[in-house]
């Protein structure tokens, strides 16, 4: 069996921190519009293409935290 390169490691290791802020800038984008829509009019002015906004940032959210759960198994078993 062969073990990882190090420049392997330090490529999925960006890759991973990359996920972890994409994760949390999805968060924060979330959080800003949910704030945002309570200081216009409240919450009975969100139309359909808020949900989709929500939608693909939930997806992106999801996205971003299973490929940070597989980099983390990889880096974690050492590349084998």
């Amino acid at each position: 069996m062969t073990e990882m390169s190090p420049l392997g490691a330090l490529i999925l290791r960006a890759m991973r921190i990359g996920c972890l802020m994409c994760g949390g800038f999805a968060l924060l984008v979330i959080g800003i519009e949910i704030y945002k829509r309570s200081l216009a009019g409240g919450f009975d002015a969100i139309t359909r293409q808020d949900y989709t906004f929500f939608g693909v940032l939930g997806l992106i959210l999801l996205a971003s935290a299973y490929f940070y759960r597989s980099i983390s198994r990889e880096l974690a078993s050492g590349g084998r």
